[in-house]
């Protein structure tokens, strides 16, 4: 009975079967007559359906108490000692690609060999499905030639993908054909084992920007240390930072201009003024902040130019305009990178700097002996008074003077105190003669031309020009050896101008620093005890208040020799008295509120000299005259800035500042333990520092005034020609450099653009031969 129901249900079963069957195949025939009818009625076809490519995320999110393969290993381990601890069993599982990776590595590092990345499989959707990762020397090399590790080792894993996005190992070679490393220094030769990992190459990059050399980022790392257990290469950091160099330069003009637009946005006082050449490329380029404006507004009398800068990717000749603030500290101006140093790039410069000024140019200027550069001072600043640098001047004295000057030290010492202390005019001529009859350098030629040129370098002819205490470019050359520790020795563009900014807020800092003591710090006791010293701490800065000091303590050296009338005094030094009459020194009292002395340095330096001091002690004065006090020295040495919007403006950039900070530290201060209110706690600081910006000036331009560019419509579509090339940094051996500074050399030489004569003339000579007042009192 029971047989007779189970066969009766079987072939119900096979008719259900086959009454399915015919239904579908009737569907069928009939969706083909309906295509057949579309396509004969001009529908298009239906696409056929393929099997969907599958995707998903690069990583399994394992569970929380699932146990990972690494400690998985190292807790196994015990049980096998003589075993690698990570050997890559078949079916062991990771979570992720990287893991797997990182697992092989380590057994490659037990066992001495490197690994590295080998074929794959992905599929539409770029998920991958299968992955190996073989040994270093797997396959061979394409040269027949070139020596190679590649010796056709078979050593493998697989990888195989799971559906919950995992992998395991479905394959494992583990046969050499190769002799393994032995010890930690082979070890780490292999390029898997000096991987260097993303917050490393964020340090990296971040000390590279810092001009900080490869062998310091070494040794900062430990790389070099042997008791490290870091396994990065010098070779891997020399490597990364070649790559980083290599970011730096791509679309360098346009991330120049990026930059100096978001320094636009913030600083409204900013001025920009490109030169291009036909084809678009950039020739000079000149900026100014608003800070270096209302710097020069006040400090802007007596200022230095120097070009010898020239630590850039594209070998250009960068220019500082820098002078002295009331704190006697050095302040930036401006700067300017020039392609040439011809006369007509420096008059663009200047013309266009004193545009940018208001106008206003230099009582003084001071540069080397460079013939185009005087030739553009002449041309362009007719009121400024053109000095050279005495220092530059001197500094071939020991090369051209030979064994006079090296080892007689009597002569070398009579010349230098020649040079630094004789401010009277008539005696540095005596003495200048008197010193080359003695010595036997009447016929020196390198002396000869000294003499020629002695108005544009010697001290004497500096003591009535206003220079604010300076005779050489030292300020300039100081803020070129600051500029090379803020700058990489082959920074692009828009680094160089970045890092230049960062040496103006360093500078701006120690403004700063040295206003807040002036402020802050006051003088219990005086130095020297007179009423006059007293008024002085209470009008100048600090720094001049010490400077103030000096000649006030030199004072006491000289004696009034002779009054002429109540107002009429002549000094004497007495330090030597054997020459009285030769160290005189005419002081004039003119009214209460100036007195003035023959030496000059009132005129030279703002400040009084020794010899008016003495005479004004001896008066019992109880204040310096008003009209010997100058403002550019005074604690109030900012006069208020013309253009109000550039003024209103710094102020809301030091409030901006302060405030920021102000925010930074309440969140470094506040406790937030919720992740979530935290960051909605350091969105609200954002939106507070973003809105009190200055709303004016968020949408501004840079304006360039130019005559044949405009901005933005016209602005350099390309950088100079490069120089250097290569991402590397150049080495910093010393037969490097050798060869480099003789490569150098030889390249002036060969150039007829550079080539100018050993004393070049500044202006045109006289027509009549000058005559010294020793050769007038012969004549007589």
């Amino acid at each position: 009975m029971e047989t007779g129901a189970f066969e009766a249900s079987k072939a119900a079963g096979r008719m259900e079967l086959s009454c399915q069957a015919s239904i579908e195949e009737e569907k069928k025939s009939t969706s083909n007559a309906i295509l057949r009818s579309g396509e004969a009625g001009g529908f298009p076809p239906r696409p056929r359906r393929g099997k969907r490519a599958r995707e998903g995320p690069n990583e399994r999110i394992a569970p929380e108490d699932e146990e990972d393969a690494v400690t998985k290993a190292i807790r196994l381990a015990a049980e096998r000692p003589d075993q690698p601890i990570f050997f890559p069993y078949k079916g062991t599982v990771f979570n992720s690609c990287d893991e797997a990776k990182e697992f092989y590595n380590l057994y490659s590092w037990e066992k001495g060999f490197g690994i590295r990345i080998g074929r794959g499989c992905k599929n539409s959707k770029e998920y991958r499905t299968r992955q190996d990762f073989v040994c270093s020397c797997e396959g061979t090399d394409k040269s027949t030639t070139a020596a190679s590790i590649r010796t056709k080792c078979n050593a493998m894993i697989r990888l195989l993908r799971q559906n919950d996005h995992s992998w395991y190992i479905s394959r494992v070679v583990d046969t050499h054909n190769h002799p393994f490393s032995a010890g930690y220094g082979e070890n780490k030769q292999w390029k898997s084992h000096s991987d260097i990992n993303p917050l490393a190459k964020d340090l990296v990059k971040k000390l590279r920007e810092n001009n900080i050399s490869v062998g310091r980022i070494c040794n900062i790392l430990g790389v070099s240390d042997a008791t490290s257990s870091k396994t990065m290469r010098k070779e891997s950091i020399r490597s990364l930072c070649a790559k980083l160099s290599q970011e730096n330069m791509k679309d360098d003009i346009g991330k120049t201009m990026g930059l100096l637009e978001d320094m636009k946005k913030t600083d409204p006082g900013l001025e920009v003024r490109f030169q291009m050449d036909n084809s678009g490329a950039m020739k000079t380029m000149l900026w100014c902040t608003g800070k270096n404006r209302v710097d020069y507004e006040n400090f802007g009398d007596a200022i230095t130019f120097d070009t010898t800068y020239r630590t850039n990717l594209y070998s250009l000749p960068f220019g500082l305009f820098v002078g002295v603030n009331n704190h006697f500290q050095s302040i930036v101006f401006g700067g300017v990178l020039l392609t040439y140093e011809k006369t007509i790039d420096f008059e663009w410069a200047f013309t266009n700097f004193v545009e940018i000024m208001n106008g206003k140019a230099p009582l003084t200027m001071l540069t080397d002996q460079c013939a185009a550069m005087a030739k553009a001072i002449k041309s362009t600043l007719r009121t400024t008074r053109h000095r050279w640098c005495r220092w530059h001047v001197l500094k071939d004295a020991k090369k051209k003077l030979g064994n006079i000057y090296s080892k007689r030290k009597k002569f070398k010492r009579e010349f230098n105190k020649l040079i630094t202390d004789k401010i009277d005019i008539r005696r540095f001529e005596n003495e200048w003669v008197k010193l080359l009859k003695e010595y036997r350098l009447v016929k020196n030629k390198y002396l000869k031309r000294l003499f020629k040129h002695r108005d544009k370098w010697a001290k004497p002819y500096f003591m009535d020009i206003f220079c604010a205490g300076m005779t050489s470019t030292q300020r300039s050359e100081s803020a070129n050896h600051m500029l090379k520790k803020f700058i990489q020795r082959v920074a692009p563009m828009h680094l160089f101008v970045s890092k230049f900014n960062e040496l103006q807020s360093d500078r701006h800092d120690q403004e700063g620093k040295e206003q807040h003591s002036t402020k802050q710090v006051l003088r219990k006791k005086l130095r020297v005890g007179v009423p006059i010293e007293r008024h002085a701490s209470t009008v100048y800065t600090r720094a001049m208040y010490e400077k103030f000091c000096d000649e006030l303590f030199e004072s006491g050296s000289f004696a009034i020799f002779k009054s002429i009338n109540a107002s009429e005094f002549i000094l004497v030094d007495t330090k030597n008295e054997e020459e009285i009459e030769a160290k005189h020194f005419r002081v004039k009292l003119e009214g209460d509120n100036k007195i003035s002395c023959e030496c000059g340095f009132y005129e030279h330096m703002g400040m009084l000299c020794r010899h008016t001091l003495k005479v004004l002690v001896h008066l019992d004065k109880m204040e310096i005259p008003a009209g010997n006090i100058m403002r550019r020295w005074t604690k109030e040495g900012h006069i208020p800035c013309k253009e109000t919007s550039i003024s209103s403006a710094l102020e809301q950039q030091s409030h901006n500042m302060q405030r920021k900070m102000l925010l930074a530290k309440a969140c470094e201060l506040t406790k937030v333990d919720d992740k979530g209110r935290l960051v909605s706690f350091g969105k609200t600081i954002e939106e507070v520092i973003g809105n009190s910006m200055v709303s004016e000036t968020s949408g501004q331009q840079i304006e360039v005034k130019d005559a044949t560019t405009s901005w933005p419509t016209s602005k350099p579509t390309s950088c100079p020609p490069r120089t250097i090339f290569g991402g590397r940094p150049p080495n910093t051996g010393l037969k490097s450099w050798i060869a480099s500074t003789k490569k150098y050399a030889a390249c002036q030489a060969d150039d007829p653009t550079t080539k100018a004569s050993e004393w070049p003339e500044e202006e045109n000579p006289a027509k009549k031969k000058t005559k010294s007042i020793l050769e007038l009192m012969q004549l007589k």
